[in-house]
């Protein structure tokens, strides 16, 4: 939230002629003592986005941050007209459409004829994170991968995708359990079946249960040498902690880089960001900014294009859906007609000392156009 601030403040808490203000709604439960928040509650994703949606005065939402979430959001804000900007959440199945999700992306916009698509995001969305993940393998050597998942559906299209995209570096993909019990804390079965697969790395996507930290524990003890990978969405601190010596075999992708690996524009943000606040920024922070940063763009742009008559909500939408961003705290990047950013880089993590510790970035190619 304070980088989402300061984006406003040096727009000098304004876009064209309206004077803004930043409303924050926390997500978040009251069960961790500041300055942590709690588990993200959908209950409370829910409450924001109808506060948002039944105030006359919401122009923009920014959020959500936690991938996933945008889906209790965005049908709210849709039906309200309202434009939804997540800095961080790369489900792809918001705007992309997937067998894994039946329906989707369209079921998440109910108000789709009349308001057209108001979700878009400036992080890259789970094709790219699996594209990503599987260049990372290439790079450590992976041949041969177990793909798994839970009972968690969040993960199902991350799971399909990451199988295509493995394939495509010439990783083979090996039969593994079709989901793991999550709630079960013996996991020697999916071990077994792991090991006799031949596989020399697994991927896993889906819950956080016990289950599956008992998974990575078993892995850990029948398997030391084989490689662990998991998406943004699975490997948190408290995770990290839980799993203990599986650790040393955990690979992870997170959209953040490290700060030094951002466009030289991000230098000025963590200089402001640092002076404003006493303490340099994460790198999301960088994405709450030009979330903002992009926001505060299209009203003026949506402004501009209304010429005497009011703002709208859509002309905002609009506005957003052409943008053209050079120069930003990210890069030079695009907004394409489904809400992506054309953006494709993540980067590549290891567990180390009870930590996620950055390894390098990873630049996803383009896919090739179409002759």
């Amino acid at each position: 939230m304070r980088a989402e601030r300061l984006a406003l403040t040096e727009h000098g808490d304004r876009a064209g002629r309206y004077q803004l203000q930043l409303v924050q709604l926390d997500a978040s439960t009251p069960k961790t003592a500041p300055p942590k928040a709690g588990p993200l509650d959908p209950a409370q994703v829910s409450k924001n986005a109808r506060t948002a949606a039944k105030d006359p005065d919401t122009i923009a939402y920014l959020g959500e941050s936690d991938s996933g979430s945008s889906a209790i959001s965005i049908p709210l804000l849709n039906e309200a007209g309202i434009l939804e900007v997540s800095p961080l959440d790369t489900a792809m199945e918001l705007t992309t459409r997937t067998l894994a999700i039946p329906g989707s992306p369209v079921k998440f916009y109910p108000n789709m004829k009349e308001a057209g698509r108001t979700f878009a995001r400036v992080v890259p969305d789970d094709v790219v994170q699996a594209a990503a993940l599987a260049l990372y393998m290439h790079q450590e050597g992976v041949r041969k991968l177990a793909v798994l998942t839970d009972d968690d559906t969040n993960g199902l299209p991350l799971a399909a995708t990451m199988e295509a995209a493995a394939k495509a570096q010439g990783i083979a993909v090996v039969p593994s359990e079709d989901a793991i019990d999550a709630h079960k804390m013996n996991q020697s079965k999916p071990v077994r079946t792991l090991l006799a697969s031949g596989a020399d790395a697994v991927f896993f996507v889906g819950s956080t249960r016990p289950g599956v930290v008992a998974l990575w524990r078993a892995i850990a003890a029948a398997a030391p040498s084989l490689k662990i990978y998991a998406p943004n969405s699975v490997v948190d601190a408290p995770f990290i902690a839980a799993i203990g010596s599986a650790g040393a075999q955990t690979r992870v992708t997170r959209p953040a880089l490290a700060l030094g690996d951002y466009p030289p524009a991000s230098k000025r943000f963590v200089a402001d960001y640092t002076h404003a606040y006493g303490a340099a920024p994460v790198p999301e922070a960088l994405y709450g900014f030009e979330a903002m940063r992009a926001v505060l763009d299209a009203i003026d742009r949506g402004e501009a294009g209304a010429g005497n008559r009011p703002l709208t909500r859509p002309d905002v939408t609009r506005a957003f859906f052409h943008t053209q961003a050079h120069g930003t705290v990210l890069g030079d990047y695009d907004i394409t007609p489904s809400g992506d950013t054309t953006l494709r880089q993540f980067g590549a993590y290891r567990v180390a000392g009870r930590q996620l510790r950055f390894v390098r970035p990873l630049d996803v190619p383009a896919p090739a156009a179409a002759g």
